[in-house]
Parts: C-alpha cells; structure tokens; sequence
C-alpha cells in the first residue's frame, strides 16, 4: 500500500471518533486485512479497502452512547465502554455498602472514611485544574455523566419511598441508604477523574 492510501484508511477511522487505543487496534487490523485481500485475491486498494469496511460495519457502526448521552460513537467503542462502566459500577456499589456498613455501625469512622473518600476526590479535581488536564467545560461534562445521572435518578425514586416506610424517622441523616448514595457517587468521580488523568476514554469528550 502507498502511503496515500495508509492516509486515506486513517482519514475513513477518525471518522468515526473512535478513542485513541481503539483506533491504533482497529486501524493495524484493517491495514492488515486490506494487505491480506489486495494479495490473496489479487484486487485494487479500494476493492479490499471498500470490502474490509463492510466486513467491519456492524463494528463502525454510530450508535448513542448511553441512554443518559446525545453523543453517538461506533458500536465497538459502546462495548468497551459498556464493559468498563460495568466494572466502575461494581467498585462503587461495593464501596457504598461498606460505608453503608460502616455508618450503621459506628457514625464516627463513617465520618472519618467519607471525609477521606471527599479528600481523594477534591486533590483530582485539583490536580486535573492545576495541569490543566481537564477543562472547566469538560469538568461540567463530568457532572453530568451518564453514571453519575442513573445514580441521581435512582435516588430521586428511592429515597422519597424509603421516607414513607420509615416515616417514623424524621432526620434523613439517619438512613445508611442515603449515605451509601453518597459514597457511590464519590466514588464514581473518583474513578472518572482517574480514568481521564491515564487518558482512557469514559465518555467525557
């Protein structure tokens, strides 16, 4: 292949918006593939070119993002970000029932592990302003994450039903539920700012 046409392949990719790790994965298989057909079956580059980006299509296709996003990426990226959002998800809920755990049994360590998980969170947000490694529009973005949004939504049912079942406890500060709420999504920020330092992608750009 000439370099035009090692161009003209990284040109069709970027097209589709596809983070930086995916695309040097997806861009050295179709370089590969497109060699593979133009020698095997002995066509033009635009022949296996044309052939290799309906073999990827189903991969490349533009989808929404999340169900809370507007933003549209390629099904590939979707799964992959599906996949660690899973995982991100996992971490947090874990976390939020051990604090949960924490504060029914003992309100003072709570205060002390919440206060820490607050600290952690505020020296990223700081770091990231300071490096100037996250923009103040980005940071907005940040707030409003699609997992940040479930999370939100979910409380604005739950904690309404959990007020009317114990209806006999006036001070909201005194249901573990509220606080493990809390703590998942602290949590949730703190791996969001430390995806975006590493410059893996979490859907804020």
């Amino acid at each position: 292949m000439t370099k035009e046409n090692l161009i003209e392949i990284e040109k069709y990719l970027k097209g589709k918006d596809l983070s930086s790790a995916v695309f040097a994965e997806v861009y050295d298989h179709f370089v590969m593939q497109i060699s593979e057909s133009m020698v095997k079956s002995e066509i033009s580059f635009q022949e296996a070119f044309l052939q290799t980006k309906i073999n990827w299509q189903n991969e490349l296709e533009m989808v929404k993002a999340d169900l809370f996003s507007f933003k549209r990426i390629a099904k590939i990226e979707k799964g992959i970000l599906q996949d660690r959002f899973k995982k991100m998800m996992m971490i947090a809920f874990l976390s939020s029932v051990i604090m949960g755990t924490i504060f029914y049994f003992n309100e003072n360590v709570y205060l002390c592990f919440q206060g820490a998980l607050i600290a952690m969170h505020l020296l990223f947000l700081m770091y990231h302003f300071i490096f100037r490694k996250m923009s103040f529009s980005e940071y907005q973005k940040m707030i409003f994450h699609p997992l940040l949004l479930r999370n939100l939504l979910l409380m604005l049912i739950i904690l309404p039903l959990t007020n009317i079942i114990f209806s006999t406890t006036k001070n909201l500060w005194e249901f573990p539920l509220n606080h493990m709420f809390i703590t998942f999504s602290v949590v949730l920020q703190i791996q969001l700012f430390y995806f975006r330092a590493k410059k893996i992608n979490v859907l804020l750009v």
